[in-house]
């Protein structure tokens, strides 16, 4: 079944970190080049990603999310986009459930349009369990007013992967996403690069889906997934 509307695109960069005192130095910037970077506050994410028990979806390049956050639930659905450069864009659609979910899941509303005609009325499982504590800023021009709406968010995250039956980690890594907002995917690739360069830091081309798959499920699988 096709889905009835275009899933919004998400344009992001995203760099690794591999010393955590680039990650808390990064944290102290007020400006880098011509942007401002405004403290928004921290937060901690819990992800479920979910998948049939033959892996349907991340067969397809699909990746289906279940988050928590300050005790609300959202589900999202990202598709299998491009990475051109330090930017990834892929389309992905974001609902909010009005309670926790309950497991196996069954998809339903704008989700259910989207991918029905591939899970087939199948029960969806956790697959990988990612804890994540991020710090975020506003990203704007030095010259704009201060009321102008921020073109990109800075994230700057501590990741935790591990598989949804085990406590203990299998892998914990550190990371910068820069997400689109109101600006352009200039505005993304520059703030990037300025932060690449002054750091020295490595573009990640993997997504924490296709990184915890390729861990919990071998390089083989991984490579047939995609960065995702």
């Amino acid at each position: 079944m096709a889905r009835s509307r275009p899933a919004p695109l998400e344009v992001e960069a995203k760099l690794l970190v591999a010393r955590e005192g680039d990650l808390r130095a990064i944290a102290r910037l007020e400006s880098i080049g011509p942007y401002r970077l405004l403290p928004h506050g921290a937060a901690r994410l819990h992800s479920v990603y979910i998948d049939t028990p033959d892996l349907t979806l991340a067969r397809r390049r699909i990746a289906v999310r279940l988050r928590r956050h300050l005790g609300r639930w959202e589900l999202t659905a990202k598709w299998a986009g491009r990475v051109a450069g330090l930017v990834h864009e892929r389309p992905e659609r974001t609902v909010a459930l009005c309670t926790a979910p309950r497991f196996p899941f069954h998809l339903d509303g704008q989700l259910h349009g989207d991918l029905e005609a591939i899970v087939a009325g199948c029960a969806l499982s956790p697959i990988l369990i990612t804890d994540i504590h991020r710090r975020r800023f506003d990203v704007s021009l030095l010259a704009a007013p201060a009321t102008a709406p921020p073109l990109a968010e800075l994230a700057l995250d501590r990741v935790r992967l591990r598989a949804p039956d085990d406590r203990q980690a299998v892998a914990t890594y550190c990371e910068i996403e820069i997400e689109r907002l109101h600006g352009t995917r200039r505005h993304v690739t520059r703030l990037a690069r300025l932060l690449q360069q002054r750091f020295d830091l490595a573009p990640s081309a993997e997504s924490k889906f296709s990184r915890g798959l390729g861990l919990l499920y071998g390089a083989g699988f991984h490579a047939e997934c995609g960065a995702q």
